[in-house]
């Protein structure tokens, strides 16, 4: 979307709610039948509003962005929001900063798919992971200890 076109989605609303906001403050002030023409006014503004709130809503989500590129955050790739959601923040190449917030079971989902993935990826791709993803705790062996003829094990 045109950037201009944005910016004159934007403009009419808020010339819109400004109109809808002094025919209100004018209607506040008079009386009789300027006052009931005032209010009918500012009810029509307030209604072009809700119209033109709508249309730059639309336009916000409809507004091409592209895929953005981020590497994982180094210093704090995720933590808490509000005690409610966990964020999981990355960097753009440009320096931006992006978070994305999950509720706790779109955490656990995230985390299983990655999981998933990389163990995919390390099995493509060499097996570097089994040094960092040790069984825990470790796996007990399965032969039976031989002893010597004191009875010591081997």
């Amino acid at each position: 979307m045109n950037p201009d076109h944005l910016f004159n989605v934007a403009a009419a609303f808020a010339q819109a709610t400004g109109n809808a906001e002094h025919f209100h403050a004018r209607a506040a002030s008079a009386t009789g039948a300027d006052r009931a023409a005032l209010t009918k006014k500012a009810s029509e503004w307030q209604a072009i509003a809700i119209r033109r709130r709508k249309h730059l809503r639309a336009s916000l989500r409809e507004e091409p962005r592209g895929p953005v590129v981020a590497e994982p955050d180094t210093e704090l790739p995720a933590a808490l929001w509000q005690r409610r959601h966990v964020e999981i923040r990355a960097c753009t190449d440009d320096g931006s900063r992006i978070r994305v917030r999950c509720t706790p079971a779109q955490a656990v989902a995230l985390g299983t798919a990655l999981i998933g993935f990389a163990a995919l990826t390390d099995q493509l791709g060499g097996g570097v992971l089994g040094d960092i993803l040790t069984t825990f705790p470790p796996r007990p062996t399965t032969e039976p200890q031989t002893s010597n003829e004191n009875q010591e094990p081997a």
